[in-house]
């Protein structure tokens, strides 16, 4: 028995969590070694999402973490619970969003001992801190409160990560006093005034300047929105940018760095902004080729060593993508610019490259969607056809609006991620694309949706396969092996979970059941089945 006023260890960091970190949701399974942590969202009042797999509680967290803007937090047992949610949390880790994973382990007395307890891993840290900011087993409660603030410091950095808190079962039992809040300084890189001038300086005289934004500037697209505005620029926006500034800007080139059209455009460009974006593999897609500037780059990134990667820019800022575009944005009214560069006419150009850069035979498809889906919708993509192009073309006016596996490239998120940012605001539409082949790797979570009683939309892309791993099997003239697989009957699996669903083949079929599905509320699925 515990004397008066003390808590379980598993209570009091949920207790710690929602006095002073505002915790109110979490995801996960339950199981015989977190039933502490369990214990404590019980009596909290926090919402607890009950997926189907831990995958699945990984990546809800993730969309209900892109919607909110805060760490999703998931509450997992040692063992297969935390090897399951791997594949999210790496996500996370590689679109730079925050989450908690709360993690039970092996008893303290068997830690790294190999005597075989249930859900073993000799080092959960070593099996999870190549995809994490850190990763920490607490042998000691007192450390609880320290590392869930500097965890928090992590979340509200420039670059937030997944941060993992491995806690042994005898730990999570014992009885504490309520823990405190400890409070851990953070520190901000500012550049220096004199490169904010330069910089400042160069874009002025900037003839056919470009602007590339990423996720690192996902706050700053009122600023991004007037520097363009100030030296006449297009904006292209990487595919975690998509939304930041909006589509109906007339400087704005969509989410289309992916368009080698557009890559050339920037190559040409005499100086070109790039704010909060790896330049990575992802962003780019074109076969792992960096970008051949023949002008001078200008690089914004909180993170020095990541500013000589892919690129020699002429001017690095290190800092906050925010703080330091609105530095950049007072120097340039201080100097009073004020361009002519034709930087709407060419926006329009790149908009143009974009559409006439994915497959043709989906505009239609898309085309439909635009027209119907609500202002506000909240997309949540899969690494399917219809969304990668659904990605380049269709409009965005609002950021964290858009939801995709952009820097892992993860199979099977759409459905779970659509689920999380449902979770997280109940009052905007959402809409998941995924293909056919990664639609079952989460299938489960249906059943989820139903439990929850989200209002969502699935548009499933049925072609029978794994089509873009198909095409290139084909493109190397290699034997297909394991790309020809089916679901079967979609339609009747959806039905099966409670779903309302139905079957198109045609454009006009489809805008009429997706305008109607949007009408109502509850759980929809439409399948798109193509040849």
């Amino acid at each position: 028995m515990a004397s008066s006023g003390k808590l379980r260890v598993g209570e009091a960091i949920i207790d710690l969590l929602v006095r002073e970190y505002e915790l109110d949701t979490v995801f996960g399974i339950p199981g015989v070694h977190n039933i502490e942590l369990f214990r404590g969202l019980h009596s909290s009042g926090v919402r607890v999402v009950a997926p189907r797999h831990e995958q699945g509680a990984g990546f809800m967290a993730d969309g209900w973490s892109i919607a909110t803007g805060k760490p999703g937090v998931c509450a997992l047992i040692s063992g297969p619970g935390l090897t399951n949610a791997i594949t999210p949390i790496a996500q996370a880790y590689h679109d730079s969003r925050p989450m908690l994973v709360l993690a039970s382990t092996t008893p303290t007395n068997a830690l790294g001992k190999k005597f075989g307890p249930l859900h073993d891993l000799d080092d959960q840290s070593a099996v999870v801190c190549t995809v994490t900011a850190f990763s920490e087993t607490v042998t000691d409660p007192n450390q609880l409160p320290q590392l869930i603030e500097r965890a928090w410091n992590v979340f509200t950095s420039s670059r937030p990560r997944p941060v993992h808190i491995a806690i042994p079962t005898d730990v999570l039992e014992q009885f504490v006093e309520p823990f405190t809040r400890v409070t851990i300084a953070s520190t901000q890189t500012l550049p220096s005034e004199s490169d904010i001038q330069r910089a400042a300086q160069l874009l002025a005289a900037a003839k056919r300047p470009m602007i590339i934004a990423g996720g690192g500037a996902i706050k700053a697209g009122d600023t991004l929105a007037r520097i363009a505005t100030t030296i006449d620029s297009p904006i292209v926006l990487t595919g975690n940018a998509k939304g930041v500034v909006p589509s109906s800007h007339p400087l704005c080139a969509g989410s289309s760095l992916v368009i080698p059209r557009i890559q050339d455009e920037i190559e040409q460009s005499d100086v070109v902004l790039v704010a909060g974006s790896e330049l990575s593999d992802a962003d780019l897609y074109n076969g792992g080729r960096a970008l051949n500037f023949s002008g001078k780059v200008i690089r914004i990134d909180i993170d020095a060593e990541q500013m000589q990667r892919r690129t020699s820019p002429e001017i690095s800022l290190q800092g906050d993508s925010l703080v330091t575009l609105n530095a950049l944005d007072q120097e340039l009214n201080r100097l009073g610019v004020s361009s002519a560069n034709s930087g709407t006419a060419r926006a329009t150009n790149l908009r143009m490259s974009a559409r006439a850069g994915v497959r043709q035979d989906l505009l239609p498809w898309l085309d439909a969607m635009e027209q119907v889906i609500p202002e506000g919708t909240t997309v949540a993509l899969d690494s399917t056809q219809l969304a990668y192009a659904a990605h380049t073309v269709m409009s965005c006016n609002t950021s964290r609006s858009w939801l995709a596996p952009f820097g892992f490239g993860t199979l099977g998120c759409a459905l779970p991620m659509a689920i999380g940012a449902a979770i997280a605001d109940s009052t905007k539409p959402v809409l998941a694309i995924a293909g056919d082949g990664g639609w079952l790797f989460t299938v489960a979570e249906m059943a989820a949706a139903i439990d929850e009683g989200v209002d969502i939309v699935v548009v499933l892309w049925d072609n029978r396969g794994y089509a873009q791993i198909r095409e290139s099997f084909d493109d190397v003239h290699a034997p297909r092996m394991g790309v020809d697989v089916s679901s079967h009957d979609p339609t009747a699996i959806a039905r099966g979970f409670g779903w309302n669903a139905v079957d198109v083949t045609t454009i006009e079929a489809f805008s009429i059941v997706l305008a109607e599905a949007f009408e109502h509320r509850g759980a929809h699925f439409i399948r798109i089945s193509v040849s």
